[in-house]
């Protein structure tokens, strides 16, 4: 299974509020589901960090920043499959519609995106939960 993540930050000019009415937005929402049906994805996730003081302990205890503001996750039988379909143009078109929306909103600059690769432990029946 391969996984799509990208560790989201806010742009600093938006407050965590304003930042999570884009994120959980009609349009964002619409966006990623058609992602997920034009890839054949699994699953797609998008998960907001929790605004609790707890956050802000972990972060003193290790000297880090703060934390990313949100995790989309995109889930994917295989990387072929991605690959097939990043060719395609639609693809293409709706990336750049996702880009546009989400310069709103996100400072890519402070954000990562990346792909794992995921295994379940052996002897596991568990596997990620179909769209």
């Amino acid at each position: 299974m391969i996984r799509f993540i990208h560790c989201v930050k806010r742009r600093s000019d938006l407050t965590p509020e304003a930042f999570r009415r884009y994120w959980n937005g009609g349009e964002f929402s619409d966006l990623l589901e058609h992602l997920g049906r034009l890839t054949g994805a699994r699953k797609v996730e998008r998960n907001l960090t929790l605004i609790i003081d707890m956050n802000t302990e972990l972060m003193r205890e290790r000297g880090s920043k703060e934390p990313f503001d949100g995790i989309l996750e995109v889930w994917f039988d295989n990387a072929r499959v991605f690959d097939e379909e990043l060719e395609g143009s639609e693809l293409n078109r709706l990336l750049e519609q996702m880009e546009i929306y989400q310069e709103q909103f996100i400072d890519f600059s402070e954000s990562m995106r990346f792909f794992t690769e995921w295994n379940p432990p052996e002897g596991s029946l568990e596997e990620p939960a179909a769209l």
